[in-house]
């Protein structure tokens, strides 16, 4: 480790003395007058150092404008993004309330049938009750008729109780299909 260190020394030094230049010392002459010539040089050179820094100035301010109105363009850009998501939001946020009452509306009409088509069953068991009552009224008028007259068998008479019978549990299950009808209406208009 300390040889490499020590030839990378030598051949850093190697470099520096074989770049090094030879300085001359100029001998200036205090005594004599410069002359005009070189003064016209000086002020051309002072003249273009001057345009040189003017030159640079200008460059440096045209370089803060244009960083100026970059920054400007990022935040006018800025601005514009934050105006369309804020946009995108709201449009969202509709859409969701559109949704939403898009649902309630649907959900009250579907209830609506429901309460239409409950209705339409209670009418229909009790046009059907009210015709089965008249039946069993009817049934029993014959029944009352012919046992009076004294017309019918045992055998006859059974049956007919037995078709009263029947007529009688078909109305009972009406009733209790409509008893179940209005239960489920009260319920749905709730």
């Amino acid at each position: 480790m300390k040889t490499k260190i020590l030839l990378v020394a030598i051949a850093f030094f190697g470099f520096q003395l074989g770049f090094a230049q030879e300085s001359k010392p100029v001998a200036n002459d205090s005594t004599g007058v410069l002359p005009v010539a070189i003064s016209a040089q000086t002020m051309v050179q002072k003249d273009a150092l001057k345009e040189k820094a003017q030159a640079e100035k200008a460059l440096k301010d045209a370089e803060k404008d244009r960083k100026k109105a970059q920054k400007e363009q990022d935040k006018a850009e800025k601005s514009r993004k934050k105006a369309e998501k804020a946009k995108n939001k709201e449009e969202k946020a509709r859409d969701k309330a559109q949704k939403s009452r898009d649902k309630a509306a649907k959900k009250a009409e579907k209830q609506e049938k429901k309460i239409g088509k409950a209705d339409n069953s209670i009418d229909k068991l009790n046009k059907k009750l009210d015709k089965e009552e008249k039946q069993l009224s009817r049934m029993q008028d014959k029944f009352d008729k012919a046992t009076s007259r004294g017309k019918l068998s045992e055998v006859k008479l059974g049956k007919e109780n037995v078709k009263i019978t029947k007529q009688q549990l078909k109305i009972k299950k009406l009733e209790a299909d409509l008893v179940d009808a209005q239960r489920k209406l009260k319920k749905l208009e709730r």
